[in-house]
């Protein structure tokens, strides 16, 4: 019998014999239907780099840059604090350009008091205490179909 190797990483995020799985209860998702996906509400896993949480392999996972200037400019900005009310809930998101994916750069999505933007030539080991990460999935047609 082999005995499992478990490491808490963070508030959300566990590895399991290296391999690192994120907590998901469907309380803290929101779906959002006109992009076809669900989105983590609350920004976790602040003050930790893109290279201390591995997010390289879990890229795809992030929000898009164009899905957060439709959500910033939605009806979800002010529950995702999308909308300039929050200068604490940054986080990262898939890099849109290749040159900076050749070059190591990571992306993200910021906002503060009055303003939001997107930053996409950080380094993989930068933190800060209001940058984290903010999960999103595509919403399955078998779940959408049951609240219709």
């Amino acid at each position: 019998m082999t005995k499992e190797k478990i490491k808490k990483i963070s508030e959300n995020i566990v590895e399991i014999n290296g391999e690192r799985y994120v907590r998901e209860d469907s309380k803290g998702w929101l779906e959002i239907p006109e992009l076809g996906i669900s989105v983590e509400i609350e920004v976790h896993d602040k003050d930790k780099s893109w290279k201390d949480l591995n997010l390289e392999s879990r890229e795809k996972e992030l929000l898009t840059a164009e899905q957060c200037i439709w959500l910033a400019n939605s009806k979800y900005a002010k529950q995702l604090k999308m909308d300039g009310s929050s200068t604490k809930d940054d986080f990262f998101i898939q890099q849109p350009f290749s040159l900076n994916i050749k070059n190591g750069y990571v992306a993200w999505f910021v906002a503060g008091s009055g303003f939001a933007g997107l930053g996409c030539d950080g380094f993989s080991g930068d933190s800060g205490s209001s940058l984290g990460v903010r999960f999103a999935r595509k919403i399955s047609r078998a779940k959408s179909n049951k609240k219709s």
